[in-house]
């Protein structure tokens, strides 16, 4: 009898813990397609961001819509914000495009246990966007 009850805490507490520590397998630092670029993702209480860390050809923020932000530079940008994460996936998120200074809606997975991260930010539905395909770091 006392051995059912340890079983059956055990799998109570295991399927309620591993959404949250699967969430934060996406934090860490990952290539941009052609490694033109390094972004970092993080964690602030239960959501997920991205921050510019590193480009190649550095330029400032010139097609942000507020004009007074155009001259700086892109480097530091947190251009993904407030993930959450769902099932395996990182969602109702936003998505901020320094290429035409547009805030798109966004969602995220990781794929190939954790090496690659993709990215779509689209409009309306999910279908009508476009997914980057990011490259985990390794530290």
């Amino acid at each position: 009898m006392q051995w059912s009850y340890f079983i059956l805490t055990v799998l109570i507490s295991n399927s309620w813990g591993t959404p949250l520590d699967q969430g934060e397998d996406i934090i860490g630092q990952y290539w941009t397609e052609g490694r033109s670029g390094k972004v970092e993702l993080y964690q602030d209480k239960d959501r997920y961001y991205g921050k510019i860390l590193w480009r190649k050809e550095e330029r400032n923020d010139v097609h942000n819509p507020i004009k007074a932000l155009r001259d700086r530079s892109v480097i530091g940008i947190v251009f993904l914000k407030d993930f959450e994460y769902r099932n395996g996936k990182y969602e109702k998120g936003k998505v901020y495009s320094i290429d035409n200074g547009k805030t798109y809606a966004g969602k995220m997975w990781l794929e190939d246990r954790g090496k690659t991260l993709k990215m779509r930010g689209y409009v309306g539905v999910s279908w009508l966007g476009r997914t980057a395909t990011l490259e985990r770091i390794e530290p």
